[in-house]
C-alpha cells in the first residue's frame, strides 16, 4: 500500500524550510555573532528540508529517480568537503591586483625568511574590533612565511586572566616574545609596518645612530608641516634607528656613535670648521646621505667634489613630469643604475624630485673612488642654467651651449677601496674591500612629508639601509595606510556582507533557479 501524504503540505513544509535557510543566511550575514536564536532557526530549517526530500521519495513514482539525484547530490557535496579539506592543509593566497595591495612586503618577507630564532605572538582583540579581521590575516601570513613564527589570537574581554598575566589594558594589543625579551604594538592602521618594525627590535643586536645636521635651514625632523621630516623620521625609526640632531657648531666633531649623518638641505652654508669636520669624519671611515638643492641654496662643494662629485647649478625640467604631473621640474624618473640600492626600484617603481639639481661625476675622481649613478632624467629633460628666470616664474627653454642636455643624474653612490695602514704588516693585509662612504641627491624635497609616496620613501630608506650594510633591509617596504585598498577601510560588517555575498550569491541563484525549474516540472 502506497504512502499518502498530502502534496500542498508537503510543498509548505518545503518552502517553509527554504525560507528558514534564507533567513538564518541573512542573520549570519549582518551578525557579528552566530546567536542561539539563528542556531535554532537553522535546525527547524533543515528539519523541515530533510522531511520534504523524505516525504517527496516516500509518495513520488520516481522513487528511483529522485533516489539517483539525492546520491548524485551527496557525491558533489563529498567532493566539496574534500576540496576544501586539500585546501585548507596546502592554503595559499593568490594577490592578482596590480600593486599587491594584499601581498606583504619585500622587505617584510626578507626578515621573516632570516628568522633564526622562535618569536612567539599573542594578539589581544575583542570580537568587534574593527582592526581584528585585519592583524589576523597579516599575521597567518607572517605565520607561513616562516615556521619561526608562532601566533595565537587572544579575546581579553573572554580570557581576562591570559590579558592580566600580560598586562593588557587596551584592545588591539599585540604581544611579540623572543626568549625573555618582550615588545608590545598597539596599531590602529599600519599593521605590517608596526609588526615587522617591532620583529626587527627584537632581532636586532644593538641599535644604530642616524644624526639629522641642523642650524642652516635643513628639514625639520619635528615639525608636522607638509615641508618637514616627520614621516621619513618615522620610517627610519621603524627600522630601528636612533635618531638625533646634530648642531655641529657647538661640538668639536661629528659624534663617535654617529653611524650616518643625513644633511638633508641646507639652505645657508656650513662654517669653515664644519665642513672640516664633516670632511675628517667621512676621511675617518664615516658614513653620509647629502642632499643639496638648486641655487640659491648651498651646494656643499668643498665635501661632494672631495668624493668626485660635482653638483650643477641648474635646475632639471623634464618633459616626462610635464606629462605626468602636470609640472617640468618635478622630473620624474624611471631609470636607474645597476646597484644594491636601486635594484627593487627597477622593476618600475618611479620616483620624482620637485625642483632638483643635477648631479655628475668629476673629471678628477681619483682612481679609489667608485661612483655610481643611482637616478637618471628622461632623454626630454635638460639642467636649466638660467635660475633666476626660471624662478621668478618666466618662460624658459633649451638652450644649447648654455643648458645642460638630458639625461641627467639626481643621486650618486659612492665607495672607496682607499686605506691608510699605519705598519708594514698592514699594508701586507691590507683588506682592498670597498668601504661605503655616501649617497648623494640633487634634491632634499623628495622625502618630506608631502611627496613621501610611490619609490621615494624606498629610495632613501635602500640608501640608509647600504650605508649601514643592513643588506636585509634593502626593498620595497610595507605599505601606509594611504596606499591600501579602498575595502580594508569598510567596517567589519560591510566586509562580511561583500566576503559572503561574493561567496554565496552563485550557488543561491542556482538554487533558486532549480527550484523553480522543479516547481513547472512537478
Amino acid at each position: 500500500m502506497q504512502f499518502v501524504f498530502p502534496k500542498k503540505l508537503m510543498n509548505i513544509i518545503g518552502l517553509i524550510g527554504f525560507g528558514l535557510l534564507l533567513v538564518t543566511l541573512v542573520i549570519y550575514l549582518f551578525s557579528s555573532v552566530f546567536a542561539w536564536y539563528a542556531k535554532v532557526i537553522l535546525i527547524i530549517g533543515v528539519v523541515c528540508i530533510l522531511a520534504f526530500w523524505i516525504l517527496n521519495i516516500i509518495t513520488s513514482r520516481t522513487t528511483r529517480y529522485g533516489s539517483n539525484i539525492a546520491i548524485m547530490i551527496l557525491l558533489a557535496f563529498t567532493i566539496l568537503v574534500l576540496i576544501n579539506f586539500v585546501s585548507a592543509r596546502h592554503f595559499k593566497r593568490l594577490d592578482t591586483t596590480q600593486n599587491r595591495i594584499f601581498s606583504l612586503s619585500d622587505q617584510t618577507k626578507k626578515i621573516l625568511s632570516s628568522l633564526d630564532k622562535d618569536i612567539t605572538i599573542t594578539a589581544f582583540y575583542t570580537d568587534n574590533h574593527y582592526r581584528k579581521k585585519v592583524a589576523q590575516d597579516i599575521l597567518n601570513e607572517y605565520s607561513q612565511q616562516s615556521n619561526r613564527l608562532k601566533f595565537t589570537m587572544v579575546d581579553p574581554s573572554a580570557k581576562p586572566g591570559i590579558a592580566t598575566a600580560y598586562k593588557i589594558s587596551q584592545d588591539g594589543t599585540v604581544v611579540f616574545e623572543l626568549g625573555d625579551r618582550k615588545e608590545n604594538v598597539t596599531s590602529y592602521e599600519n599593521e605590517e609596518q608596526d609588526f615587522t618594525s617591532t620583529i626587527l627590535k627584537l632581532t636586532s643586536a644593538k641599535q644604530r645612530k642616524v644624526y639629522f645636521l641642523s642650524g642652516h635651514g635643513e628639514r625639520d625632523i619635528e615639525g608636522y608641516e607638509d615641508t618637514s621630516y616627520t614621516e621619513i623620521k618615522k620610517r627610519i625609526e621603524a627600522d630601528t634607528y636612533q635618531v638625533e640632531k646634530l648642531f655641529l657648531a657647538q661640538q668639536i666633531a661629528v659624534p663617535e656613535d654617529c653611524n650616518v649623518l643625513i644633511i638633508a638641505g641646507p639652505q645657508n652654508p656650513l662654517l669653515p670648521a664644519e665642513e672640516e669636520a664633516i670632511i675628517d669624519y667621512l676621511d675617518l671611515g664615516g658614513k653620509a646621505i647629502i642632499m643639496v638643492d638648486p641655487p640659491p641654496a648651498t651646494s656643499l662643494d668643498n665635501i661632494l667634489k672631495r668624493w668626485g662629485i660635482e653638483p650643477q647649478n641648474d635646475i632639471i625640467l623634464d618633459g616626462l613630469g610635464r606629462s605626468m604631473l602636470g609640472d617640468p621640474s618635478v622630473p620624474v624618473c624611471i631609470t636607474y643604475g645597476y646597484h644594491p640600492i636601486t635594484a627593487p626600484l627597477s622593476r618600475g617603481l618611479m620616483t620624482f624630485f620637485p625642483i632638483a639639481r643635477s648631479l655628475a661625476k668629476r673629471s678628477e675622481a681619483g682612481e679609489s673612488l667608485n661612483i655610481t649613478e643611482l637616478v637618471k632624467t628622461s632623454n626630454n629633460s635638460w639642467g636649466e642654467t638660467n635660475t633666476n628666470d626660471l624662478l621668478n616664474k618666466q618662460i624658459v627653454e633649451f638652450n644649447e651651449g648654455k643648458d645642460i642636455k638630458g639625461p641627467l643624474t639626481i643621486a650618486i653612490a659612492v665607495t672607496s677601496k682607499e686605506k691608510k695602514p699605519s705598519s708594514d704588516k698592514e699594508k701586507e693585509n691590507a683588506d682592498q674591500k670597498e668601504k661605503r662612504v655616501l649617497v648623494a641627491f640633487g634634491d632634499s624635497d623628495f622625502v618630506m612629508n608631502k611627496y613621501l609616496q610611490q619609490g621615494n620613501p624606498d629610495l632613501f630608506m635602500n640608501s640608509l639601509n647600504w650605508l649601514t650594510e643592513d643588506e636585509e633591509l634593502i626593498s620595497i617596504r610595507p605599505k601606509s595606510v594611504d596606499e591600501q585598498a579602498m575595502i580594508q577601510k569598510l567596517s567589519g560588517q560591510e566586509i562580511r556582507l561583500v566576503s559572503y555575498a561574493s561567496i554565496f550569491t552563485i550557488p543561491l541563484l542556482l538554487v533558486i533557479i532549480g527550484a523553480r525549474v522543479w516547481w513547472k516540472r512537478r
